[in-house]
């Protein structure tokens, strides 16, 4: 499993907030590499626009998945938050540690 900290920004132009604590985003990676993250964190609802540090656990990235991955892990790097084709806010990656 991929562990990561990351400052996300939703960018939603249908919503003012997203009122959830935790829960679970598709996250592309880039190069047809699309993963779910459980976004953790001790925030009760996400506003538009605002920037959160938060962890975030891909779970199904391990093996061979990480394999395709890993070379994209780059510390501040940015990934897009989306569902299929709506663009949902992006995450900018600050740390992140594989546990296999």
């Amino acid at each position: 499993m991929l562990l990561a900290k990351a400052e996300i920004i939703f960018t939603l132009s249908d919503k003012n907030y997203i009122a959830r604590k935790d829960f679970r985003v598709p996250f592309n990676f880039g190069e047809d590499l699309l993963f779910s993250g459980n976004i953790i964190s001790n925030h009760q609802e996400y506003i538009n626009n605002e920037k959160y540090l938060v962890s975030i656990e891909f779970f199904t990235i391990e093996g061979e998945a990480y394999d395709a991955v890993k070379h994209l892990l780059l510390p501040g790097s940015t990934i897009a938050m989306q569902a299929g084709s709506r663009l949902l806010g992006k995450a900018k990656l600050l740390e992140f540690d594989y546990v296999a």
